[in-house]
């Protein structure tokens, strides 16, 4: 039986829309190729990260910070290279370009890493904290800091 050109096109589009339906509700899945993973559990610890700035709130121009790492016990954590990354994306309606200032923090004891620079701009930074040791990100913490000062 032949079915009209409308009707055929009506069944291919219901047909379409329930099978996109059934991938979306995961009733249904593409299988997927498999991939070889460390378990995240067992390789990483707890690390409480916590940052400061001086002055604070930051502002426009020097800003030294801290970052204080402790394990899950609330033991400091030494001998970790600390990079502290602000970001400022792009605002192509004010002429500026994205802005980024990494600073790499110096291990003080205690748990303690202090780095300095400067910050280009006041406004709202988002800031990516990261530990590592022996070249593996042990730790990572993604925060927002609004610095005072112009543009």
């Amino acid at each position: 039986m032949r079915l009209p050109f409308g009707a055929a096109r009506s069944s291919a589009l219901s047909i379409t829309a329930a099978l996109l339906l059934l991938f979306a509700s995961g009733a249904v899945a593409l299988p997927r190729p498999a991939v070889a993973q460390a378990d995240s559990a067992s390789t990483q610890k707890k690390v409480s990260i916590e940052l400061t700035t001086d002055p604070s709130p930051a502002h426009k121009g020097p800003n030294t910070v801290r970052v204080k790492l402790t394990d899950e016990a609330g033991q400091p954590i030494s001998g970790a290279e600390v990079t502290v990354t602000f970001f400022m994306p792009a605002m192509p309606e004010m002429g500026m370009a994205a802005i980024k200032t990494v600073i790499k923090g110096a291990d003080k004891g205690g748990g303690i890493y202090e780095g300095k620079d400067d910050l280009s701009s006041g406004g709202l930074w988002q800031v990516t904290v990261t530990e590592r040791q022996n070249g593996q990100v042990i730790a990572s913490k993604k925060l927002t800091v609004k610095a005072t000062g112009g543009m």
